[in-house]
């Protein structure tokens, strides 16, 4: 009797310890196939990433390659001069700028226009508004005072420092003067502020923007200094307002007051 005893409790003990291995297995298991799955979620948010990068920048190029199309085929046939063309290249990539997040919204994230200008921050509620503009003018007299005490610096070191907006512009037609002053900063503004300050941050949005003024070839690089100080402040009203209004007013003020004051100099 007692031997029989002692071998119930020899087997019990060992299916207790059998089941008590099992069930830390099992319980060990979870945390590793929890991380399993936040593993492959990370994986597939950064391809997903990578995917839309991929076809913004598509969109991107292939926009950039129908709108050039018609003037340079019209250049190649001699109907209109290279200063046409040199404009009218430019006109087309600013255009490109609102149209890509356009087409990446509609066709890749099926979004319609409405919800558009509510992900860029043109439509809503709290978007514009007497402290919008107050913002936009607010931006725009920073970037005034900074022009003119660079203007001083230069008058009193004797050193030129020109921006060369005046010699990009001489020979400009007057329909890209409207162009610069309205249409081009709604584009740059749907591009650098609504669709990519959200996405990749102020600062990284404000280098990008300032790299597109490097063809200023500008003394020391002011315009692009000007055009990333410019990045900075309208990221980070756009960041805290929610709003394309103050930046872009701001922008249309800067660009209005430059070719005013250019169009003056050149007459």
């Amino acid at each position: 009797m007692a031997e029989r005893k002692r071998r119930k409790k020899a087997v019990g003990s060992k299916s207790g310890k059998t089941a008590a291995g099992k069930s830390n297995k099992v319980v060990s298991g979870i945390p590793n196939k929890a991380a399993g799955i936040g593993s492959n979620r990370a994986v597939s948010s950064n391809s997903s990433k990578a995917v839309a990068v991929l076809v913004f920048l598509g969109i991107f190029v292939l926009l950039n390659i129908i709108l050039a199309l018609p003037s340079t085929v019209l250049y190649e046939y001699g109907i209109i001069s290279y200063n046409a063309l040199y404009f009218t290249s430019d006109a087309t990539l600013s255009m490109s700028f609102s149209l890509t997040v356009i087409c990446y919204f509609v066709f890749y994230r099926k979004m319609g226009f409405k919800q558009i200008a509510e992900s860029v921050g043109l439509k809503g509620s709290k978007v514009f508004g007497f402290n919008r503009v107050l913002l936009g003018i607010l931006i725009f007299l920073i970037l005034l005072v900074l022009e003119i005490t660079v203007g001083i610096i230069s008058y009193i070191t004797n050193v030129q420092i020109n921006s060369n907006v005046d010699i990009l512009l001489a020979s400009a037609p007057i329909w890209f003067y409207v162009f610069t002053a309205v249409i081009a900063p709604l584009n740059e503004e749907i591009l650098f502020r609504g669709f990519l300050v959200p996405r990749i941050g102020i600062i990284a949005s404000a280098v990008i923007f300032a790299l597109g003024h490097v063809s200023y070839n500008s003394t020391f690089g002011i315009e692009v200094i000007a055009a990333f100080i410019f990045g900075l402040l309208a990221g980070y009203a756009y960041k805290r307002t929610g709003s394309l209004y103050p930046s872009l007013i701001a922008h249309i003020l800067l660009n209005a007051s430059t070719l005013l004051l250019t169009f003056m100099v050149l007459l």
